[in-house]
């Protein structure tokens, strides 16, 4: 039987063994010469962007667990074309890995066209783009439009729309824009102006995207805790300070003027003074209270209507200058009761103009002491 296979009249056979034999060649050879996809990411994600060879495969499965077409090389060409190093893509890649099967032309496209159109570009699209990511994916480019156009009428430039969502890119999604309507309207209630909004948007957009909710109970705390009232100068300050913060991130800082003994009476002068200071690290706050209380013995009631001494860096500018006025006090140039308030409060500028200059003949070191003790940052002995 199996001579009979073999014969040379049994066309039929033949064809079949022939068949057989080409389709295995040609099956060989196409795998050969048409890139696996699959197999060009994992390597790709491994070599080019850091991954682990098990994130890479991960992220390999989520991205060809869809049933779209799309091709992850040209995307990714796409990216690196736009100014996107590996860095940049890895985020990409790790916080929205479908991105790699989308259609370039339909999605990824208009919408850096559009905030091309802006005047983003360079370092500052790449920003935006990455501040964001889901920007990338989620909204519709028609919402995108949207919201482009509203923050156009409401900040009145490009170039302040730019700045604002270079802080904020979620301003690009409509649902940002709808928090931020209704956050205007309770502002304008409270008898802020366009401009101080349109600051407000600009400086620190925060401010208008926190939840109404959460807006309306830090405005009343103010008012209630700190007695700021809506028709002090300081109470658009405070607003900005408290929306910008976490609660449990104010009670702390407030936390750590109570542990140097500060009543509430001196917190509340604090904060109606200058809200500002919360913003200072817990780090940096302990070291200014230690200085002034500690060492220079400053009371609380001081400092409280003084806030600003808590503002002052203290390498740059408290530690030279009192480095400098004890140079001038040993030197009998200057009275050792000298007011501290007034030796720091001046511009650089002005400093130099009254308690520099005008010892340089005198003594001529003290300017050069004085700049290199600055350059430092810190005091010399």
């Amino acid at each position: 039987m199996a001579a009979r296979l073999f014969k040379p009249n049994n066309h039929g056979t033949l064809g079949q063994l022939f068949f057989i034999y080409n389709s295995k060649f040609l099956f060989q050879y196409s795998t050969k010469t048409t890139p696996d996809p699959t197999r060009f990411l994992v390597n790709y994600l491994v070599k080019s962007l850091g991954f682990s060879r098990k994130e890479a495969i991960s992220t390999n499965t989520k991205v060809f667990r869809s049933k779209s077409t799309g091709n992850p090389q040209v995307v990714l060409n796409f990216f690196e074309q736009n100014g996107l190093d590996k860095t940049h893509i890895g985020k990409i890649v790790s916080l929205v890995p479908k991105l790699l099967l989308c259609d370039v032309d339909k999605t990824l496209k208009p919408k850096l066209d559009i905030l091309k159109d802006l005047g983003l570009s360079g370092t500052d699209l790449v920003k935006v783009v990455t501040g964001s990511v889901s920007i990338l994916g989620s909204p519709e480019i028609s919402d995108m439009r949207f919201s482009v156009s509203y923050l156009r009428e409401v900040l009145g430039s490009d170039e302040y729309v730019v700045k604002a969502i270079k802080k904020k890119p979620c301003l690009l999604f409509v649902k940002s824009c709808e928090r931020l309507r209704i956050n205007m309207l309770f502002f304008k209630s409270l008898g802020f102006s366009d401009e101080n909004i349109k600051k407000f948007l600009v400086q620190n957009p925060y401010t208008l995207l926190a939840s109404p909710e959460s807006v309306e109970e830090k405005v009343e705390r103010l008012r209630s805790e700190f007695n700021i009232s809506r028709g002090s100068g300081m109470f658009i300050h405070g607003v900005d300070v408290f929306i910008s913060m976490k609660e449990s991130t104010i009670d702390t800082k407030l936390g750590v003027f109570r542990d140097y003994g500060w009543s509430k009476w001196d917190i509340t002068k604090l904060v109606q003074l200058l809200p500002y200071c919360l913003r200072l690290s817990q780090k940096r706050l302990r070291a200014s209270l230690n200085f002034y209380m500690e060492e220079l013995g400053l009371e609380p009631a001081y400092l409280a209507s003084h806030p600003t001494l808590l503002m002052f860096s203290m390498k740059k500018r408290v530690l030279p200058r009192l480095e400098l006025m004890k140079s001038l006090v040993e030197k009998k140039l200057y009275d050792e009761d000298y007011n501290l308030y007034t030796v720091l409060l001046p511009s650089e500028q002005k400093f130099h103009q009254v308690y520099v200059l005008p010892y340089k003949d005198k003594v001529p070191d003290v300017c050069e002491l004085y700049n290199k003790i600055q350059q430092h940052g810190k005091a010399k002995k």
